[in-house]
């Protein structure tokens, strides 16, 4: 027996349990790249000062559609790999945890285990602590024989995968040539200056999808937070320059994600996608839906294992 493990950031259930996510979550180290006394601090500060209207976000979209997302693809992949493999979900912020996860394997004698992270372009602030959570499981359980699959922002599944859901997407809506505005989840600029490579990943995934179809293109950033300098241009900046110029049909692609989560179904859907119909004057935008589960990313699991 082998164990696959598809691993996110995870979410909240509650307006309790957001509290403690984001004091998890901005005690990372690789979100917040300070000393532990600095992160004790900024952690506490902030999931005192933001849980309550990081809720509220979750209430007027259902929840997260997150978890439904990741047991979908799990059980997708554990059906194509068979009776040989165990596939499981194990988060950063919220139970059940990587290490949690990584010692319940253990314990079932599985020696085996290949972790997949739901980041398709690696960066220090999501892989990276993934990959420290790793390095301490690897010291304490050396028997254990793990494969970390990095990212695959430009593996040739995936680039299909998001060139037929674009492609579908503007068939239903009826566009001819809209322009294709991939938004993608922001970091700190400070990560870029240290050697994070994040923001060439993604415009080389966005390069090679936007070929493919034969649209024009760029990458915009989103979802930023706090006052520090974080990679530009923001998404809902750059649409209003795109409509400035004259572009009337917009596809927004959720370039950074394979889930959807409060980032596409709050950030995009409830915020920037409307006040560019409002403000900017855009009627014809729209956003590329992400699928619960998709075969063309399953297929792409598999050849990894």
């Amino acid at each position: 027996m082998k164990a696959v493990i598809l691993a996110n950031m995870g979410a909240p259930y509650s307006e309790k349990e957001m509290k403690i996510f984001l004091k998890r979550m901005f005690n990372d180290k690789a979100i917040i790249y300070a000393p532990f006394g600095v992160r004790k601090v900024v952690s506490t500060l902030i999931s005192n000062v933001r849980y309550k209207s990081s809720w509220k976000k979750y209430e007027l979209i259902g929840g997260s559609p997150l978890y439904a997302s990741m047991d979908k693809t799990a059980q997708e992949l554990g059906t194509v790999l068979g009776s040989e493999y165990r596939v499981l979900c194990a988060y950063s912020y919220s139970a059940p945890f990587i290490a949690d996860v990584y010692k319940q394997i253990f314990d079932e004698g599985i020696r085996e285990v290949t972790v997949i992270p739901m980041y398709p372009q690696a960066s220090y602030s999501t892989t990276g602590s993934l990959i420290s959570d790793t390095e301490k499981i690897r010291k304490k359980f050396p028997e254990l024989k793990i494969e970390f699959i990095d990212d695959y922002f430009e593996h040739p599944l995936f680039i299909e995968f998001w060139t037929k859901n674009i492609a579908q997407k503007i068939n239903a809506e009826l566009y001819e040539k809209p322009y294709l505005l991939f938004s993608a989840h922001a970091i700190p600029e400070s990560f870029i200056k240290r050697g994070d490579l994040y923001a060439q990943k993604m415009e080389r995934s966005a390069g090679l999808i936007a070929d493919a179809l034969a649209l024009p293109y760029a990458v915009s950033y989103q979802s930023k937070i706090g006052p520090i300098a974080w990679t530009k241009p923001y998404t809902a900046q750059y649409l209003r320059i795109l409509r400035s110029e004259g572009v009337d049909q917009v596809v927004v692609v959720p370039l950074s994600f394979i889930n959807e989560n409060l980032e596409t179904r709050y950030d995009l859907d409830t915020e920037i996608i409307p006040e560019a119909r409002k403000i900017s004057g855009f009627k014809d935008i729209c956003r590329v839906n992400i699928p619960e589960s998709d075969a063309t990313l399953v297929k792409m699991f598999k050849e990894f294992i």
